[in-house]
């Protein structure tokens, strides 16, 4: 069974970003065991997507939604210190919550079941926003700091269960929380591009500027998409988006901006 876009999307996420993103979050012990899961976790996951969709394909998807739960319940231990620890750390805890979403998303995509009423590929595209969008964005606007940083950050973890809302109940509120999420997600490239000056490595600054490049790119035609889909007038489509749109903010977004940080940090792409 061969694969397409929208499965290597998030197997990039479950082999580069997510790991990427468990390295910068707070240490714990349950952090440190979710680490060293995550390549069982994401063997498995892939090889659910070499398979037809059913129970089998869903029972390996499994472990990683389990991974999700350990990284999720790493947060809820952690919550009374982020607390203390002011919106940054706050920013880093939301971050660790919103996978777990993506993770039953995932699992309902390989059994094929339309969840919540849902079908393909709106499943699975959930699960991969879960991954990049609500994973990677709160922890880089966690990491660009400063006082937009920090807005755009709480505008990304208030749009995010907006737009889920949104998707069930009202396309009015719908349109609201991805202009949110575009607005939040713009206001952290712009944060990230105010750190740029603050960087020690001139790859790292490269790498920076090339993920808020590419997300602001991303949102214009995110917006121009939901446009489209809130007058009926279908400006986009779906595998244009994934195209576009998925790739931007993967390949371009998160994972640009996760590399920058950890060459500012370790000097190093590994």
């Amino acid at each position: 069974m061969t694969i397409g876009l929208l499965e290597v999307l998030f197997l990039l996420a479950a082999w580069v970003v997510v790991p990427l993103g468990l390295r910068r979050l707070p240490e714990s012990r349950l952090l440190v065991l979710a680490r060293r899961l995550q390549p069982v976790a994401a063997i498995l996951v892939t090889v659910s997507f070499f398979l037809a969709k059913g129970v089998l394909a869903a029972a390996l998807a499994l472990p990683w939604l389990a991974l999700n739960g350990l990284v999720a319940l790493a947060g809820l231990l952690g919550l009374k210190a982020s607390l203390r620890g002011g919106v940054p750390s706050l920013l880093m805890t939301a971050a660790m919550m919103f996978p777990v979403v993506g993770g039953i998303h995932l699992v309902s995509s390989r059994a094929d079941h339309p969840l919540a009423g849902f079908p393909e590929p709106i499943v699975l595209l959930t699960a991969i926003h879960f991954h990049y969008t609500a994973f990677a964005a709160p922890i880089l606007a966690s990491l660009a700091g400063g006082r937009l940083g920090r807005i755009a950050g709480l505008g990304l973890v208030g749009g995010t269960p907006l737009l889920a809302a949104g998707f069930l109940f009202s396309p009015s509120l719908k349109a609201a929380a991805v202009g949110l999420l575009v607005v939040s997600v713009v206001g952290v490239a712009l944060a990230q591009v105010a750190s740029l000056g603050g960087l020690r490595s001139p790859t790292a600054r490269w790498l920076l500027g090339f993920s808020s490049l590419c997300v602001i790119a991303g949102m214009i035609l995110a917006a121009v998409y939901e446009h489209g889909f809130y007058t009926g007038r279908s400006w986009i489509s779906i595998p244009q988006m994934a195209w576009s749109h998925g790739l931007l903010n993967g390949l371009g977004f998160s994972l640009g901006g996760l590399l920058a940080w950890k060459i500012e940090r370790d000097g190093r792409f590994v």
